[in-house]
């Protein structure tokens, strides 16, 4: 594991701590449709992030799949920091 995997790890880390305080959050406060909006939103964009750096990173160690385009999603290439 070098640096880059630590970071990766690291980042899945934060997200997984944000998806219980985002969550909690739109299921207690819902003050209103555009913070909910935003709050799915937030949800949504890192745990796709995450995703596509954490199969593109797979894809690095075992020869599959395609750099450019992991899972067939095009999302950044580095994860939520």
């Amino acid at each position: 594991m070098d640096k880059r995997d630590r970071d990766l790890l690291a980042g899945l880390a934060r997200v997984n701590t944000d998806i219980g305080k985002v969550t909690l959050d739109l299921l207690t406060l819902q003050p209103s449709d555009e913070h909910y909006a935003a709050g799915l939103r937030k949800l949504g964009r890192d745990l796709v992030a995450i995703g596509a750096a954490l199969a593109r990173r797979a894809g690095e160690l075992d020869g599959q799949g395609s750099p450019d385009e992991p899972l067939g999603i095009g999302a950044s290439p580095a994860p939520p920091t």
